[in-house]
């Protein structure tokens, strides 16, 4: 039941995600295939026109998958708090646990179906992109998976540690932003290469690389840290 609930929480953001990767595939492959030959009939300055704006929407598919994981982390159990319903839900005969790793679950569930939606349109509109590349495919995709998901589990445990969601997402994004700020200070200051987030796929001048799955592998890890913090916070919160 507490499944349902989770869902039915999560479902219209979920939604508007889908429904704007759904809208930006239709528009980028239209651009691509022109199938009505109206493009064609445009003078050249329009057509380029076009394609830059095609190419401009599909390069924000990933960003928009970090939105993602921003939204949907900010209505994990934390939430329960800020809406008053935590009394109720931490009286049921369920653990905590059950509800947060159940909410968690959901969450994740959806990142990873938007993070499969957005790579296949990328691979449908822009098959010249390396990530489109039959070798890379599915290492991009596993790099992708794990930056959605690390975003989606550091924001859940904010909005779990600040009881509120708007604060959760303020805490990730501050939280991020101080990550990628020390990686550049060390590394341009002082010489010093750290781990980044932002790295797990290569740049496009080392896409030859692919994924580094040591990397991936570590950020996996620190997820599921960062939610066994939460649910150690979440199982001595006080309602």
């Amino acid at each position: 039941m507490y499944l349902w609930k989770c869902w039915r929480d999560t479902r219209s953001a979920f939604r508007g995600f889908v429904a704007g990767l759904l809208a930006v595939g239709i528009f980028c492959l239209y651009v691509q295939f022109d199938p009505l030959g109206w493009i064609a009939a445009k003078p050249e300055s329009s057509r380029l026109l076009w394609h830059m704006m095609s190419d401009a929407l599909g390069a924000q598919l990933g960003k928009l998958i970090l939105i993602a994981g921003f939204i949907l982390g900010a209505l994990g159990v934390g939430v329960e708090f800020e809406r008053g319903t935590a009394d109720f839900l931490l009286t049921r005969p369920r653990s905590r646990r059950a509800f947060l790793w159940t909410s968690w679950c959901v969450g994740a569930a959806q990142i990873l179906t938007l993070v499969l939606l957005a790579h296949a349109i990328t691979w449908l509109t822009a098959p010249d992109l390396p990530a489109a590349r039959p070798g890379l495919f599915f290492r991009v995709l596993l790099g992708m998976c794990t930056m959605a998901l690390f975003t989606y589990s550091l924001t859940y445990l904010m909005t779990t540690l600040a009881r509120n969601s708007r604060n959760g997402t303020g805490l990730s994004l501050a939280a991020l932003t101080a990550h990628v700020g020390l990686y550049a200070w060390l590394r341009f200051w002082h010489g010093i290469t750290t781990p980044v987030l932002l790295d797990l796929i290569e740049s496009r001048d080392r896409v030859d690389a692919g994924v580094r799955f040591g990397s991936l592998l570590g950020w996996l890890a620190v997820g599921l840290m960062l939610m066994v913090v939460a649910q150690l916070h979440f199982e001595r919160a006080e309602v």
